[in-house]
């Protein structure tokens, strides 16, 4: 039999917290232009969670991101085993020159997430 430690399980909750916090962050965005056309990335998402609409001279990318995780380990002959999930939705609105068509924007996915691009915007 082990005695309970409060330090220990302190550390351990600690680290959990911190673990939790690391994976409940927001998408990243970036902008930058390419020639004529505005390049908007949103990494730290799924492309399938993303959606982009164009109207009224604003371009509007909605989405989720997310992680869950889980661990189990044994001390002593006891078995412990913890789990945890972290989800955000963004929104982010940009203008778009007058001018600008659903058919001038494109999407393309990227390894950590979706990279929007707008023809003729920049």
């Amino acid at each position: 039999m082990n005695r309970w430690d409060p330090t220990n399980a302190l550390a351990r909750l600690e680290q959990d917290m911190g673990n939790a916090a690391h994976h409940a962050h927001g998408a990243s965005v970036s902008t930058a232009t390419d020639g004529d056309d505005l390049v908007i990335t949103v990494e730290g998402v799924d492309p399938s969670d993303v959606d982009v609409q164009l109207a009224g001279g604003r371009l509007t990318i909605k989405g989720r991101s997310g992680s869950s995780t889980s661990e189990s380990h044994d001390v002593g002959g006891a078995h412990f085993s913890s789990s945890s999930s972290s989800s955000s939705s963004f929104s982010r609105t940009f203008s778009v020159p007058d001018g600008v068509e659903q058919s001038d924007v494109s999407t393309e996915r990227t390894g950590g997430g979706v990279k929007i691009r707008i023809h003729n915007a920049a």
